[in-house]
């Protein structure tokens, strides 16, 4: 009876040790499982923005070799023109479309009444927009691509924040001066039915757009 007794205590101790057992590699395996997956999803977040990353990159890439093509600018003067658009929150295309109309390009463009450079910066204009960016003027200085692109779009964001996103009195504004803007409206020159509107609002905007539609059909 005493050894029978034994073998069954015998017994329940072994088969409580086999379900301990399982239970410690269930867990481990399920641990093994968690991090795996855990690991697998930080991964698949990681890959993501690397995907992310690398859109905006190629993209970035596929403008400045774009507006490389159409202005013959310097591919650090493109990426200037992207990420002073792109800073100053102000349509790329819009910047491109002022920089056509104003000297088709040409850096080195001087106008009737003295404008200088890619957007035609009369002295007036860009003496308070050189100062206010903590540059020194220097009107030779409008002839650099560069100095001229960064104050160029300053002008245009200031105008446009202006006039609360109004594109129309923004771009001719920078055109005829703020003062030329209220004389414009006040004396009812548009031949359009927006009061702002002007003819040389009208051609900013159409090679904003074509441009636009020509980046895009480059892309598909």
């Amino acid at each position: 009876m005493r050894c029978k007794k034994y073998l069954v205590i015998l017994f329940v101790i072994c088969f409580s040790s086999y379900f301990m057992m399982l239970s410690m590699v269930l867990t481990a395996d399920a641990e093994d499982f968690y991090v795996a997956a855990n690991k697998s999803t930080q991964t698949i977040k990681i890959e993501s923005v690397v995907n992310d990353l690398r859109e905006l990159y190629l993209n970035e890439q596929d403008l400045k070799e774009y507006i490389s093509s159409l202005t013959q600018l310097s591919e650090d003067e493109c990426e200037l023109i992207i990420k002073g658009s792109r800073n100053n929150h102000i349509d790329l295309f819009i910047v491109l479309g002022v920089l056509k109309t104003e000297s088709n390009f040409d850096p080195y463009a001087v106008g009737l009444s003295g404008e200088r450079g890619l957007g035609q910066l009369m002295e007036n204009t860009a003496i308070p927009v050189a100062q206010n960016l903590g540059y020194e003027y220097d009107p030779e200085k409008l002839f650099n691509p560069e100095y001229n692109i960064e104050l160029t779009i300053t002008q245009l964001s200031y105008l446009y924040n202006l006039y609360e996103k109004d594109i129309n009195k923004s771009l001719t504004a920078y055109n005829r001066g703020k003062q030329g803007l209220v004389d414009y409206i006040n004396e009812g020159k548009s031949p359009y039915k927006n009061p702002a509107m002007s003819d040389y609002s009208v051609k900013v905007l159409k090679y904003a757009y074509e441009f636009k539609e020509e980046f895009e059909s480059l892309m598909k």
